[in-house]
């Protein structure tokens, strides 16, 4: 088994603005679609700078080849882009492949967005607040009938989210 080695790329944001990445991680066997792992970050010193640094664990040989999504965020404006990450180098696109971007607006009261995950946890959707902005939390629970575990978000009443999506694969 080969070992796993931390890499990291940052991102500067500018103001008013937070950046969230996500690896697409490929379809695993007996599924058809790709899994989205938000990345954890810190802040570096950056002084004056604001900086993000996302960290992703990637075999030692460092050739991996990492599909990244980025989505900056503020209250009112979202920006989406992909990203490869490859050796110690990210090599951001405009367009988006594996990833579909869409916005929601709840105005009938609360209500739940129900979603499958696969059997190891990771699931094809994330739902994005933009207000805090970061990933609105599901709260796991056992479907007996459809006999599998799936999740479900709340979502606040009058309010607006992000919902990302993976594609199914070809």
């Amino acid at each position: 088994m080969e070992s796993q080695e931390e890499k990291n790329f940052t991102i500067v944001e500018s103001d008013n603005m937070s950046t969230l990445a996500f690896l697409v991680n490929e379809p695993e066997e007996g599924t058809k679609y790709c899994t989205l792992q938000k990345l954890n970050y810190t802040f570096p010193d950056a002084g004056n700078t604001r900086k993000k640094m996302f960290h992703l664990d990637t075999d030692n040989s460092g050739m991996e080849r990492k599909d990244i999504v980025l989505l900056t965020v503020n209250s009112e404006k979202a920006f989406l882009n992909t990203a490869t990450f490859f050796g110690d180098d990210l090599l951001v696109s405009k367009e988006p492949s594996k990833v579909g971007f869409n916005v929601i607006f709840n105005e009938d009261g609360t209500d739940y967005k129900d979603f499958k995950y696969t059997p190891n946890f990771k699931r094809p959707i994330s739902i994005i607040d933009p207000e805090i902005p970061d990933e609105v939390r599901p709260v796991l629970y056992y479907d007996e009938t459809a006999n599998m575990v799936k999740a479900k978000v709340k979502l606040q009443p009058n309010k607006q989210y992000i919902i990302l999506e993976a594609k199914e694969s070809d």
